[in-house]
């Protein structure tokens, strides 16, 4: 699967969330595709993270580029099915776009369905894999479309964890949100925190250019904006 401008734009705002790498001990990445997040998350100092991706050219394509970055010290790449998994430490950080179709007909191509629909990792195994795998402070990042954020929530509710921050994503003004990038973090127990709502404008209103706020945000990370 190529890169999406919605995956950049989701690493860097988890990216920009880290005010200090060193309190990161560990980091995982649960279906890492090309390696992009990891590697946007390594350019900010983190500095153990854990790629893990279950389809075999993803991954291959992942260390390849891994290995071809200046990052590739900081940066593991697992083929694996993030639901047989094991670590020995808890992740102070998970970042996931994972495949996020529930019932929708599939297509002739497998590792595209793989890639986009939730049968393999439903959102009730991932919210129990972010459950076991986060530590007592630490925050997952997530990215859905905005219609299957709820169903998401639901069983995130479930699993006793909760939303800290929503960022609601579109193309333009006139257009409604398309995405959904969200931090869960573990439910305090009678805790009423409610999570902070955002909105990110892709491009400017007449279309014609990234929005200043995608500029800033990627400026880090684009040859050129």
């Amino acid at each position: 699967m190529k890169v999406t401008l919605d995956a950049c734009l989701f690493g860097a705002l988890c990216a920009q969330s880290i005010h200090n790498p060193q309190v990161i001990q560990s980091a995982l990445d649960i279906g890492a595709g090309t390696g992009l997040l990891s590697l946007m998350l390594a350019q900010k100092k983190i500095t153990n993270i854990k790629s893990i991706e279950l389809d075999s050219s993803a991954a291959n394509q992942a260390n390849y580029n891994v290995a071809n970055s200046p990052f590739k010290d900081q940066i593991q790449v697992i083929e694996s099915d993030i639901n047989l998994y094991q670590s020995n430490t808890l992740f102070d950080l998970i970042i996931s776009n994972p495949p996020f179709f529930s019932d929708h007909l599939k297509g002739p191509n497998k590792e595209r369905n793989q890639a986009r629909h939730n049968d393999g990792l439903s959102f009730d195994n991932l919210n129990q894999v972010i459950k076991k795998s986060l530590s007592e402070k630490g925050t997952a990042w997530i990215l859905l479309p905005c219609n299957e954020f709820q169903v998401f929530k639901t069983s995130m509710i479930k699993n006793s964890l909760h939303c800290t921050q929503i960022y609601s994503i579109n193309s333009t003004t006139n257009k409604p949100p398309h995405r959904v990038i969200f931090s869960i973090q573990h439910k305090i127990p009678d805790s009423t925190t409610i999570a902070i709502e955002s909105s990110i404008q892709i491009r400017n209103n007449d279309a014609s250019d990234y929005s200043n706020e995608f500029k800033q945000l990627l400026k880090d990370y684009y040859l050129k904006l």
